[in-house]
């Protein structure tokens, strides 16, 4: 097998079905609509044409990302259309302050996909949310039973996320919830897991381009142990440091007796969605 395929195999293996974050930044909150296309190669893990996706191990992106895998949107649908896991492809990656595609895929090869890792699951409906401690964007330490007796929405993200489709995404549908819910006993928090960068004081500025001046909305960050024991129990998987983190995206609704109430997996809900489920855990 060329070296290169390899490599990409490798990847596959350690990071297949995780949706991926590298650690450089694009604009968080920005309505511009400025574009950037870079030419990518990468072996196919897994593809749903129905739903426009495919989970690709990718080579480096050089300035941009390095080499990992996720799962990309196709801007034509039928593109995926014939493609299989194991098929090598070449395609055009297309960014935008609010998304990301891929287009122009060909095959360019086959070569053998190992054994796709289990999905991870969330938390079970009812299951208590662990008391971990967190420091919000202004430095105050905090813990989680302090938010028992309101609705508590928690997602997880980083402020170097580059692609809009995912921290960003997640971010931005909390905003329109927040402004559906302003008020009353809902809360909003979005917990960091790359704490090592993201201080109170990054956070703080990150924030700037989602939140506006929302008081019911928090980010944090704090002690990575107890980061990634929240993460954990939210049914997050994270792979990676230093160069790039991947990891799936889970979005939790938590009821005022400290219980779950709604899982959301991936990017796909929409804000009307978190606040309907919300008000109904407020009942």
């Amino acid at each position: 097998m060329n070296p290169r395929h390899a490599g990409l195999s490798v990847v596959l293996l350690a990071a297949l079905l995780f949706a991926a974050c590298d650690r450089h930044p694009v604009p968080a909150g920005g309505k511009s609509e400025q574009a950037a296309s870079y030419e990518v190669r990468g072996v196919v893990g897994s593809v749903e044409p129905a739903r426009g996706r495919a989970v690709i191990a990718h080579e480096e992106i050089p300035g941009y990302m390095p080499a990992m895998t996720m799962e990309f949107a196709a801007a034509d649908p039928a593109e995926l259309r014939g493609i299989e896991p194991g098929d090598m492809l070449a395609f055009t990656l297309r960014v935008t302050d609010r998304e990301s595609r891929i287009g122009h895929i060909r095959k360019t090869g086959r070569t053998t996909v190992p054994v796709s890792a289990p999905a991870v699951n969330g938390p079970s409906v009812g299951a208590p949310l662990p008391d971990v401690a967190l420091v919000d964007d202004a430095g105050r330490a905090f813990r989680l039973a302090e938010m028992k007796g309101r609705v508590l929405a928690i997602t997880f993200i980083f402020s170097r996320c580059p692609l809009p489709d995912f921290c960003p995404r997640m971010n931005a549908h909390f905003a329109a919830a927040q402004r559906e819910l302003a008020g009353g006993h809902f809360r909003f928090l979005s917990v960091s897991i790359d704490p090592a960068h993201d201080t109170p004081a990054v956070l703080a500025e990150y924030a700037k381009g989602f939140r506006g001046g929302a008081t019911t909305w928090t980010f944090a960050t704090g002690d990575l142990a107890e980061i990634r024991k929240l993460a954990s129990f939210g049914g997050l998987e994270i792979q990676g440091d230093g160069a790039a983190i991947t990891h799936n995206l889970r979005t939790i609704v938590i009821g005022p007796d400290g219980r779950v109430t709604r899982v959301f997996p991936g990017n796909e809900w929409q804000p009307a969605d978190l606040t309907a489920a919300m008000k109904a855990a407020a009942r």
